[in-house]
C-alpha cells in the first residue's frame, strides 16, 4: 500500500534539537580533508563499529523492501528507537516511511505516536502534522503527548505562530497542558517578543498548578527577560522556591544583553551566595560586557579570580573573553599571560591577540605562530595583519601576506584588504604597484574609497600622471563630489597646467563652480 504522507513532502528541512544539559564530554569537530602531504587516515575501531551497524540497518531496510510482511510491530518499534542514533536519520526515515502500511499504524496507535514524535524531533513537521490529523484515533488526540510534539517541533523550527496556534487549540479542545507544553509556548512567546501572550500563558501556568515547577519558572524568567521586562523576570526568579543554575544564568545573560551590568553583578553575588555557579557561556558574556561599564576593573578581576578558583579560566570561551577584556582595558601583559597559559587556542583567541598588536612589529611573528599551530586564519585575521603592515610600513611582509591569503588560504580579498594594501603601497611611494592592483580587480574598480586613498597617495608623492587618471575615474564615479575636482585642480596647479585648471572648473557641479 502506498504511504499517504508522500503527497505532503513540502516541509522545512532544518530543526534545532531539544534543549539538553551540556555534558563534560567535548564534541567531535568535523575532520578536514588531508592535504597532499598528510598522513593517510586509518579507521578507528569506533568508526568501524558505526559503519558495521549502519550497514546492518540498511540491510534490514532493504530486506523489508523485498519482504514487507517481515515488518512486525516489535521490529518497527526497534527501528524507531534506532534511527535517531544513526547517520542521516531523515534519509533512512524516508526509506522506512515508504515501507509502512497504514493499517499497521492504525492498529497500533502507540507506534503511530512514536513515529509522529520522531518526525517532529527531526523537523519534519508536515509529515508529523499529517499523521496527527489523519492517522491518530480520536482518543490518542486527547492525550497531551502528540500536541506537545507538534508545539515543541514548531517552536524549534522558528514557526512560533503555528506553535502558539496549537497551544490555544489545546485549550479549545480541552486537552490537558503540562510543563512541556508551557515551556515550548513560553519559548515561542519570547521569540515573537510578546509580553501580552507570555502573561496569558503565565496565567494558564498558575491555573494548572505549575507556578512552582522549576522548568516552567526557568521558561517564564527567560520569556520576560528576553522580552525586556526585567523587573517581572526578577519577581518570578525571587518567587521560585527552588532556583537552579539555569534560572540564574538566564537572568544574568539577559541583564547583560540589556546593558544592566550593575544588576548583573548583584545577581552574580546573590547566585554565588546561594550556592549556584554561572556556566562558561554566562561568564564569557559578563567578561565581554564589563569593559563597557563603569568600575569594570574591580569587577573584571573579581570574576577572573572566581574563574581561577573554580577551574573555569581554562574554558575556551572564558579565556577568550578574558583576553578581550584585558586588551579592551589596555592591560596587554595580563591579556598575554592568559593567552600564553591556554592549552587550546582557537581562531577567536588568535584574532583577539593579533588585533591587539596593530602597532607592534612582532605581529608577523604572531601570525606565523598561529599558522604553524594549525589554526586557519580568516578574513578578519588578514584584515588585522594587513592593517598593521600599513601602520608600521611593513611593505614586503604585507605584499607577501596578501599573496598568501589568495593563493594558499583561498580567501578572496574584501574591500578592507584592498584599502590596507593601497594605503600601504601609497605611503611607500609604490604608486604604480598600487594602481596595478586596483585597476585589475573588478571588486574595487567601481569603489571610490580605494581610488580616493590612491589619489591621496599620488598627491603626496606628486605622481601627476597616475593621479590625473585616478581623479578622472573618481569624477566619473562621483560626479557630485567636489573634493575630486579640487584635488585634480590642485595637481594641475602644482604642475603649472593652468589651462587644465580652468577646464576642470567649468566641469564642476554648478553650485561649486569657483
Amino acid at each position: 500500500m502506498d504511504w499517504p504522507l508522500q503527497a505532503t513532502a513540502s516541509h522545512t528541512t532544518c530543526a534545532l534539537p531539544p534543549r539538553r544539559r551540556r555534558s563534560a564530554t567535548p564534541t567531535t569537530r568535523p575532520r578536514r580533508a588531508p592535504s597532499s602531504g598528510a598522513q593517510p587516515h586509518f579507521a578507528t575501531p569506533h568508526s568501524l563499529r558505526v559503519a558495521s551497524r549502519t550497514a546492518t540497518l540498511d540491510r534490514v531496510l532493504s530486506d523489508l523492501e523485498s519482504h514487507p510482511r517481515l515488518l512486525t510491530p516489535d521490529l518497527l518499534a526497534s527501528l524507531l528507537d534506532a534511527l535517531p542514533r544513526y547517520p542521516s536519520p531523515r534519509r533512512r526515515l524516508a526509506h522506512l516511511r515508504g515501507l509502512l502500511p497504514v493499517s499497521l499504524l492504525r492498529r497500533y496507535p502507540a507506534l503511530a505516536l512514536r513515529l509522529l514524535h520522531l518526525h517532529a524531533s527531526l523537523g519534519l513537521l508536515s509529515y508529523a502534522h499529517h499523521m496527527f490529523d489523519h492517522l491518530l484515533p480520536a482518543r490518542a488526540r486527547e492525550d497531551t503527548f502528540p500536541w506537545n510534539c507538534l508545539v515543541a517541533g514548531y517552536t524549534h523550527l522558528g514557526r512560533h505562530d503555528d506553535a502558539l496556534a496549537l497551544y490555544l487549540q489545546m485549550d479549545e479542545e480541552a486537552v490537558t497542558r503540562d510543563r512541556f507544553t508551557f515551556t515550548s509556548a513560553l519559548q515561542a512567546c519570547a521569540s515573537v517578543g510578546s509580553v501580552a501572550l507570555g502573561q496569558a500563558v503565565h496565567r494558564d501556568v498558575v491555573r494548572a498548578g505549575l507556578a512552582s515547577d522549576v522548568y516552567v519558572c526557568d521558561a517564564l524568567v527567560g520569556m520576560y527577560a528576553r522580552c525586556g521586562d526585567i523587573p517581572r523576570a526578577l519577581r518570578v526568579l525571587d518567587a521560585m522556591p527552588d532556583r537552579d543554575a539555569v534560572s540564574w544564568n538566564i537572568m544574568l545573560a539577559e541583564c547583560l544583553r540589556h546593558g544592566l551590568s550593575p544588576q548583573a553583578m548583584e545577581l552574580w553575588r546573590r547566585m554565588l551566595q546561594q550556592g549556584h555557579e554561572p556556566d562558561s557561556v554566562t561568564l564569557s558574556t559578563m567578561l565581554s560586557i564589563l569593559p563597557l561599564s563603569c568600575d569594570s576593573d574591580k569587577r573584571g578581576l573579581e570574576i577572573h579570580a572566581w574563574a581561577i578558583r573554580h577551574g573555569l579560566d581554562a574554558e575556551l570561551p572564558v579565556a577568550n573573553a578574558l583576553i578581550g577584556m584585558y586588551f579592551e582595558k589596555e592591560e596587554q601583559s595580563h591579556a598575554m599571560s592568559v593567552f600564553e597559559s591556554m592549552t587550546v587556542r582557537d581562531l577567536v583567541s588568535w584574532n583577539a591577540v593579533i588585533a591587539a598588536h596593530l602597532q607592534d612589529y612582532r605581529i608577523l611573528m604572531m601570525f606565523r605562530r598561529m599558522v604553524d599551530s594549525g589554526v586557519q586564519p580568516d578574513e578578519t585575521t588578514f584584515a588585522s595583519v594587513l592593517c598593521a603592515c600599513d601602520n608600521l610600513g611593513l611593505v614586503e611582509g604585507g605584499m607577501r601576506l596578501f599573496s598568501e591569503m589568495e593563493n594558499e588560504h583561498r580567501i578572496q580579498p574584501a574591500m578592507e584588504h584592498y584599502t590596507c594594501m593601497v594605503n600601504m603601497l601609497g605611503k611607500a611611494g609604490m604608486i604604480s604597484q598600487a594602481y596595478e592592483l586596483v585597476s585589475k580587480r573588478k571588486l574595487v574598480d567601481s569603489e571610490p574609497t580605494v581610488w580616493r586613498a590612491l589619489l591621496d597617495a599620488c598627491s603626496l608623492h606628486r605622481n601627476d600622471r597616475i593621479g590625473e587618471i585616478i581623479a578622472k575615474r573618481l569624477i566619473d564615479l562621483e560626479p557630485d563630489n567636489v573634493h575630486n575636482f579640487v584635488t585634480l585642480m590642485e595637481m594641475y596647479q602644482k604642475a603649472g597646467r593652468l589651462v587644465e585648471v580652468e577646464k576642470v572648473k567649468k566641469t564642476m557641479p554648478k553650485p561649486f563652480q569657483l
